[in-house]
């Protein structure tokens, strides 16, 4: 479980979290949604140490963030950026390969396991193509394998569906809910209306870098009024599951 106490994040000498607390918890799909510039991706690079906490505490299976090494951390916590950060003179399968090279496994070790997240996301085929000749989608499922071949804990998505269409937004989706059907902890951030509704579980609503509201679609009390004004939603959509 990642346990967020209280957490603020300055940035040149602004406040862009203040008293911020959420958990993520395994086997759900946790979502961070708010309108541009609420402060959901800072939240979720907080997570990763890329932004570091003036004040409070992140806790992952009650370690804390500050605590684990650089190793520790990208061993913990996969994280895909919005713009998929794939290096563009590398290959689909050295993309993959070169980061569990640097974790210090061998060249066949790094590779079978490469092999093995291509082939989950459906993405073997083209381990030989570059970046520049994959669709929006192809690239995505390329950075959700490298962030999966290190094994991590959690999984971090910053807008993930901001460049896909409608039929890709729905694989994504269901490489998820398989995900986190394993265990996996996944956190994301997102303003896309569609998509949320489809794969609303737990949400928090940020607003002004603070958290406004909470809901669990598991929960039978559900009486969520900014995050249904925010979705356009029917009730009946945010009902137990």
């Amino acid at each position: 479980m990642v346990i967020v106490n209280a957490i603020d994040v300055i940035i040149k000498n602004k406040k862009i979290l203040q008293s911020v607390s959420c958990t993520l918890t395994s086997g759900r799909i946790t979502l961070f949604i708010g309108k541009s510039g609420s402060g959901k991706t800072t939240l979720l690079k907080s997570l990763i140490n890329l932004l570091p906490v003036s004040q409070g505490e992140i806790t992952i299976d009650n370690k804390k963030l500050k605590d684990m090494s650089p190793k520790e951390r990208s061993e913990t916590i996969g994280y895909v950026f919005q713009d998929f950060n794939l290096f563009p003179h590398l290959t689909v399968e050295q993309n993959c390969i070169d980061p569990l090279l640097v974790h210090g496994l061998s060249h066949h070790q790094a590779k079978t396991i490469a092999h093995e997240a291509l082939q989950e996301l459906d993405m073997l085929t083209l381990a030989i193509a570059y970046p520049s000749e994959l669709s929006g989608g192809q690239k995505q499922r390329v950075a959700i394998a490298r962030a999966l071949c290190l094994k991590p804990k959690v999984l971090l998505l910053d807008e993930p569906t901001a460049s896909l269409d409608p039929f890709n937004a729905d694989i994504l989706m269901t490489i998820l809910k398989r995900l986190t059907a394993q265990g996996l902890i996944v956190g994301i951030s997102s303003q896309d209306m569609s998509f949320i509704n489809k794969i609303f579980d737990r949400v928090y609503y940020i607003e002004n870098g603070a958290v406004a509201e909470f809901c669990d679609r598991r929960e039978t009390n559900n009486n969520c009024p900014i995050i249904q004004k925010f979705l356009g939603s029917q009730k009946e959509q945010l009902l137990p599951i």
